[in-house]
């Protein structure tokens, strides 16, 4: 079993591979810091060595162990084996009975296991000991704990889309119109039913009408134009569009009546100006699709001259003036 020296350190003899595949197991001494996050190995006890000889032969970071587990089936050559996947390889310990060994899996695992502590911790005397958790990122396929800046705003906000809450439920707050929709996701583009809200505040959804913190606001500043969606869904009916500067919300109502209160009630209570603005867009996009009209007889090809010359057409004539002329030739050669 690891022991726990007089500075509440486990440690331990063990025989490690040091050498990945080389079946050569040499007698070292660990000593695992919890505070330092780190895993030493010496040649012996550095408590028995010289300072001049007590340097680590090795250390591994436990923040970069994503793995402790017992080897004895992968190398059953080795008595009581466990093994320690560490970015990207694999180390081979062994230990000195069963009891050993359990003790070494249990205490590394418990040191590099990814923990978040409870903000805001009661110490029992009124104050409060607010404690950062960790975050887990992989990285070079080696799952990571990155300590989380702790922030003073609350949870959810942003400055893209500041969530507000009031401390009411969506269903009793003030607004032009609210009730429930069905909206696409951004990513997945998946449809969720969802409470909206339309008031002073902005463009609000809800995960329900209970709920008292929106998902997400859309400030009246951001909307530049809210309209019937004519293409896009072929599988719904009854959507609109509310556009902003980044995006594009659908949604779906339960009927076309209650569609066109949506739209009705948002122009509006929306500056005219952001409306006149999507409505200029909106045209010049369609005008821009549509082809110039184009005059047949202009465009049609009656000659085709070779490079880098062009003569003028010589006007048509009528039929009399080709007789004439014809007339002229013949007299010319009788005379």
């Amino acid at each position: 079993m690891p022991y726990k020296d007089k500075n509440g350190k486990f440690c331990g003899f063990l025989n490690a591979e040091e050498k990945e595949g080389s079946g050569k197991f040499l007698r070292r001494y660990f000593l695992l810091d919890e505070k330092k996050s780190r895993l030493y190995y010496y040649k012996d006890n550095p408590g028995n060595l010289h300072a001049d000889y007590s340097k680590t032969c090795g250390e591994i970071e436990i923040h970069f162990i994503s793995r402790v587990s017992d080897a004895r089936k992968l190398r059953p050559k080795v008595d009581n084996c466990f093994s320690i996947t560490y970015a990207g390889r694999t180390i081979y310990l062994e230990a000195e009975d069963e009891d050993d060994l359990l003790g070494w899996i249990k205490a590394l695992n418990d040191a590099s296991k990814i923990t978040v502590p409870v903000k805001n911790e009661d110490l029992g005397n009124g104050k409060k000991e607010t404690k950062a958790g960790f975050t887990a990122e992989i990285a070079g396929g080696v799952v990571c704990k990155i300590p989380m800046k702790v922030s003073d705003e609350e949870p959810g906000s942003s400055d893209e889309s500041p969530n507000e809450s009031s401390g009411l439920s969506a269903s009793t707050l003030p607004s032009y119109i609210s009730g429930y929709c069905v909206k696409q996701g951004g990513m997945r583009k998946n449809w969720k039913r969802r409470y909206f809200v339309f008031s002073e505040n902005g463009f609000q959804y809800y995960s329900s009408d209970r709920a008292k913190e929106p998902l997400r606001t859309l400030p009246k500043a951001d909307i530049i134009d809210v309209r019937r969606s004519l293409s896009g869904h072929s599988s719904r009916d009854n959507l609109f569009e509310v556009v902003t500067a980044k995006r594009t919300f659908y949604i779906q109502c339960d009927d076309p009546a209650d569609t066109d209160k949506w739209v009705n009630m948002m122009k509006q209570n929306l500056p005219t100006t952001q409306i006149s603005l999507g409505q200029m867009e909106r045209q010049f996009k369609t005008q821009s699709l549509r082809r110039p009209p184009t005059n047949s007889q202009e465009m049609a090809v009656t000659r085709v001259f070779p490079s880098k010359e062009w003569r003028p057409e010589s006007p048509q004539r009528s039929s009399s003036q080709i007789d004439e002329n014809q007339q002229k030739k013949r007299s010319w050669l009788l005379w």
